[in-house]
């Protein structure tokens, strides 16, 4: 079995979950292709680098010629302008297309207009692909409230369990008592994506900053780790409790460097980020958008997107015990989401296909 993956590299989860994807299942004797609109010669309108882009080109041609040898063209959509050409393509007569919407929604308008985007992409497709695929289980009811004909299954993102682990009580220092040093000296809450308008990073910060003027169990302390269009922004916020790294080569070890993970966007599908975090051992904060409210149960808190929300949320967790949240946190994530599960249920879904 042969399966080219379609899909616009990007920093951002897309392109996580295609690399990680795409390893496990070659892992599994499926070989793999994948097919990244920038080669292919597309202009992207918007911040390549970390922010929301959106692709304007006309590259059936050049799909037909990649996908010309494989069983199955998974396309991972991000809206740009050849995924709205191609149901109109002999393409899909002469391979099968399987289609996953990572597109992220919420409650304001960019949400709602990623929904219309979502409708719109499902519309055409329907029919001519053998099955939807949803990272998120919100987008799959939008999909199914549409589309009849095509299945959606929803198969979320995944994370690597080896290398997102919570650090040890003897890798924090010295011994049992640590981690209760730690917190009376502060906790440090943190962040770790695209610094792009819809991540809302500057409403994070500016809880945090009232904060630093509130009565807290503990001092609290900020580390911001990405990268994208509001990162000079960001950066001016910087203060003797906030700072900002930047891109960090160890994503893990800067979740073990944590005691809270906070995801405050106003629009996600099914974040990767948040299940870092949990498998790092965090308890998380999240705003109640997207997939969200799928994973915070037991180890954290969901929250609003406004500044008293994020910072109300924050001094709620500072009451809270941290170290049974986090081990929830670990159990969830093992439970059921691992990248070797995601590959699996992926597997089945091409193997399902080719059975019809």
């Amino acid at each position: 079995m042969k399966v080219a993956f379609y899909y616009r590299s990007v920093n951002g989860g897309i392109r996580t979950h295609v690399e990680a994807l795409s390893m496990k299942l070659r892992e599994m004797g499926v070989e793999v292709k994948l097919i990244n609109q920038y080669a292919l010669g597309s202009f992207m309108l918007g911040n390549s680098s970390g922010g929301i882009s959106y692709g304007f080109d006309i590259s059936l041609g050049k799909i037909r010629k990649e996908v010309e040898d494989c069983d199955i063209l998974h396309i991972h959509h991000a809206a740009t302008f050849s995924e709205f050409l191609l149901p109109f393509s002999s393409i899909c007569s002469e391979c099968s297309i399987i289609n996953t919407f990572h597109i992220p929604v919420g409650n304001n308008f960019g949400g709602e207009f990623a929904k219309a985007l979502i409708g719109t992409l499902a519309s055409l497709y329907e029919g001519r692909s053998k099955k939807f695929i949803s990272v998120s289980s919100k987008i799959a009811e939008d999909i199914q409230r549409y589309c009849f004909e095509t299945e959606t299954v929803v198969i979320p993102n995944g994370v690597d369990i080896n290398r997102f682990h919570p650090r040890t009580r003897a890798g924090a220092g010295a011994g049992a008592g640590a981690g209760i040093v730690k917190r009376r000296r502060g906790i440090y809450i943190g962040y770790l994506g695209r610094l792009s308008p819809e991540k809302n990073i500057i409403n994070m910060i500016k809880a945090v900053k009232r904060l630093m003027y509130d009565s807290t169990p503990v001092p609290v302390y900020l580390k911001i780790a990405g990268t994208g269009p509001l990162y000079e922004r960001i950066k001016r916020q910087e203060n003797e409790r906030i700072k900002v790294l930047g891109y960090v080569d160890d994503a893990a070890s800067f979740y073990r460097s944590l005691d809270i993970f906070v995801l405050p966007s106003k629009l996600e599908a099914q974040p990767i980020a948040l299940l870092e975090a949990m498998a790092s051992g965090l308890p998380v904060i999240a705003t109640d958008v997207g997939d969200n409210g799928y994973y915070v149960h037991g180890n954290g808190i969901l929250c609003g997107t406004t500044v008293n929300e994020i910072r109300d949320a924050i001094v709620e967790m500072l009451h809270s015990d941290l170290e049974k949240m986090g081990e929830e946190s670990r159990q969830i994530v093992e439970r059921g989401y691992s990248w070797d599960r995601i590959a699996a249920r992926t597997l089945d879904v091409y193997r399902s296909i080719n059975k019809a």
